[in-house]
């Protein structure tokens, strides 16, 4: 997939998070001016409007309840066959303008199953149906009959007002199925590093065996016919072969030591994030802010620190859709803080996966304390502190 695309695709990421930010406020302006559209135009018939009043604003209270203090296992099924079923009776009941029983739309659409999907479709199809038979046979008086020319128009309306939603809805899955797909390369980009060195390891412990334990049976075998020789001609020149292939062996030792060191060699933490950051700055994926004045010395704290913030980059794209992410390191007192925070979609309770809990882990290990904050629309946030005197170990 061409870079251009994945750019394009997260650029209206930035409309969808809009959307995201907005859509609780427009629903409830949605209901609050069902019931003013119903006190002020439908006061002719205290059915009209009492009734479909108390049951928009119970819609109001329901809604706001049941999104704000609903535990983390609710029933979006419950909530919709509710919610619909009640816009329904409010438009119905009403004879009035119901905007939210098309915004429930939204909702139904961001259903994952396909099939329970097609349901609430075809309830909320039905209902809309249901409507213009109640106002055709019962409401509707004789300047304002409903013919079939209006009932065809409002049926390709809602058709047109559908499909609207499902292309939406249909982009927002091929960027969860791209955002999936990215997050994976990502991660294999990531370890890429640790499976070469892994590959190198395998291939000198490999050299190591072969070489070394050649070298090591063939000197066996030379000193067992050594002792049986009592020639001494023969004695020095088996002497000078065994010399031969100590020097080789020691070589052989000698150049595999330099290798494991030249692989173990110290990376620069500041140069590695700088690489890792320019790579998605230059991508357009996301924008990475990386602020440190620290000169690492290496070791396990640097490891650490630098798996910490891959793992933080990852389970950032795959779960948030930021645009962009700020990582900071900096010494305070003699204690080393690094905050990592993006501006995603964030979430209300935060579940501890893999990825979180593989970071307290190495945190912990090099007595440090992590903690994860987070809330709707305003990103996740990682802060990691680790003491002085872990700096040094």
């Amino acid at each position: 997939m061409s870079y251009k695309l994945l750019r394009s695709c997260f650029r209206l990421n930035g409309l969808l998070k809009v959307w995201n930010i907005i859509k609780p406020t427009i629903r409830y302006l949605l209901l609050v001016y069902t019931a003013i559209h119903i006190l002020i135009y439908r006061q002719q018939c205290r059915i009209n409007y009492i009734f479909p009043f108390l049951l928009d604003i119970f819609l109001i209270i329901f809604t706001f309840i049941y999104l704000n203090y609903s535990s983390k296992k609710r029933n979006d099924s419950k909530f919709l066959i509710i919610s619909v079923s009640l816009a329904s009776f409010i438009w119905i009941i009403g004879n009035g303008d119901n905007l939210y029983f098309f915004f429930l739309m939204d909702d139904i659409f961001d259903i994952g199953e396909f099939k329970v999907r097609i349901k609430f479709i075809f309830l909320h199809f039905s209902a809309f149906m249901l409507y213009f038979m109640v106002y055709a046979f019962i409401f509707a008086n004789k300047r304002h009959n409903i013919n079939a020319y209006d009932l065809i128009f409002c049926i390709l309306i809602y058709m047109l007002t559908l499909s609207i939603f499902g292309v939406i809805h249909n982009f927002k899955h091929e960027r969860d199925k791209l955002k999936i797909l990215n997050s994976n390369l990502i991660q294999y980009s990531f370890k890429e590093r640790q499976y070469l060195i892994s590959e190198e390891r395998t291939r000198i412990s490999q050299e190591l065996h072969d070489s070394i334990g050649h070298s090591l049976m063939a000197l066996s075998m030379n000193i067992r016919y050594l002792k049986a020789l009592n020639d001494k001609e023969k004695i020095q020149s088996e002497i000078c072969e065994i010399d031969t292939l100590v020097k080789e062996s020691i070589n052989t030792l000698r150049s595999t030591v330099y290798n494991l060191k030249e692989l173990e060699e110290e990376h620069n933490l500041k140069e590695e994030i700088g690489k890792i950051a320019k790579k998605f700055n230059d991508f357009g994926i996301v924008r990475i802010n990386f602020d440190c004045d620290i000169d690492f010395t290496g070791g396990m704290v640097e490891d650490i620190l630098l798996t910490t913030i891959k793992e933080a980059i990852t389970n950032s794209l795959k779960h948030g859709n930021p645009t962009t992410i700020d990582i900071s390191l900096e010494i305070i007192n003699d204690d080393l803080h690094m905050i990592i925070k993006d501006n995603g979609e964030g979430c209300k309770a935060i579940n501890k996966s893999n990825g979180l809990n593989g970071i307290t882990a190495r945190i912990k290990r090099i007595n440090g304390n992590v903690s994860f904050t987070s809330s709707m629309n305003k990103g996740f946030t990682i802060k990691v502190l680790i003491p002085g005197g872990s700096l040094n170990d």
